[in-house]
């Protein structure tokens, strides 16, 4: 069995910093996606003057605008962490995934807020209402994309709290200028897309149970949420934890299991270059709270906050 090493206040400080460029990341992504979103469904619907003025449309309207937000929105944030790691396989089935999963739930998402927002006859309580069920909507596509029940409850609740925070902001904002609904629009998606990333950010680390964290290398700082029963660990950009730099790692170097005793740490390179608290893993390894695992030249720190379960994963 290992034994846990303290956990150094540079790996703290690391921690701090890796989980305020996530929420910054995201923030910015969130935004960036819903502002395209809107932009691609002012000029989708451009041409088309009776899509755009009939009454009756209007569930038509929010279908397309709904597909749109909720698709690029899902787009930009489920491209952060590939992005980062500089895996473009990994970006590409990401993204798509979360831009298809985005788009739908979007669509309902928008469609059913309209009938809430209605039935509260507007307001910034209404419009806050409204936009939570389309953040919920968004939300889901982080659980989908990344076939995570642990995701896909993350994304629900930080998506309706974004949406929350968005739409009341939203309607402050146009009451403020003077109903410009033009500009209130354009600054109240951009905060909608900024808050469905930073809480989407923040309620992961709030309530994530176990992760490991890059602790030198090209991805220092890095912090990989162990949201599935089996992480594999290696070069392959398929892996649930890509390690890219290191010619020293191959491409399934490790796997981490969730077990019903706890996570456990199975070594899978030939060379045996897979370390744990500075000692070689032979076969497998039950993981501690602050162990350091080493593979190849790349230190990573497993943290755990226990009431860990089996079988979360979708897959």
């Amino acid at each position: 069995m290992s034994h846990a090493v303290p956990v150094e206040p540079r790996s703290l400080t690391q921690t701090l910093r890796s989980n305020a460029r996530q929420v910054y990341a995201m923030a910015i992504a969130g935004a960036l996606g819903a502002v395209v979103g809107l932009y691609c469904y002012v000029e989708m619907i451009r041409p088309f003057d009776l899509i755009r003025q009939a009454d009756r449309l209007w569930w038509v309207r929010n279908l397309l605008a709904g597909a749109m937000l909720g698709g690029t929105i899902g787009f930009f944030l489920n491209a952060v962490d590939p992005l980062r790691d500089g895996a473009p396989l990994k970006l590409a089935r990401s993204a798509t995934w979360g831009a298809i999963a985005g788009a739908i739930g979007g669509m309902i998402g928008l469609v059913l807020g309209e009938l809430v927002l209605g039935g509260l006859r507007g307001g910034p309580l209404g419009r806050a209402v409204a936009w939570s069920i389309l953040g919920l909507g968004i939300g889901l596509s982080q659980g989908i994309a990344s076939r995570s029940k642990q995701r896909l409850v993350y994304g629900l609740i930080g998506g309706g709290i974004g949406g929350l925070v968005g739409g009341f902001l939203f309607e402050v904002l146009r009451e403020g200028l003077g109903n410009r609904y033009d500009l209130s629009q354009g600054l109240g998606v951009a905060i909608l897309g900024a808050g469905l990333g930073v809480f989407l950010a923040l309620v992961e680390q709030v309530l994530r149970r176990s992760w490991v964290m890059v602790l030198n290398g090209r991805q220092e700082g890095r912090s990989y949420l162990l949201a599935t029963s089996l992480a594999r660990v290696g070069l392959d950009e398929r892996a649930e934890i890509g390690l890219f730099g290191d010619a020293t790692i191959v491409r399934r170097h490790a796997e981490i299991e969730r077990t019903a005793e706890g996570h456990v740490l199975r070594n899978l390179d030939t060379q045996g270059r897979t370390r744990l608290n500075g000692r070689p893993v032979i076969g497998e390894a039950l993981l501690n709270d602050g162990d350091r695992i080493e593979l190849g030249r790349t230190s990573l720190l497993f943290r755990s906050r226990g009431g860990m379960r089996s079988g979360d994963g979708i897959s």
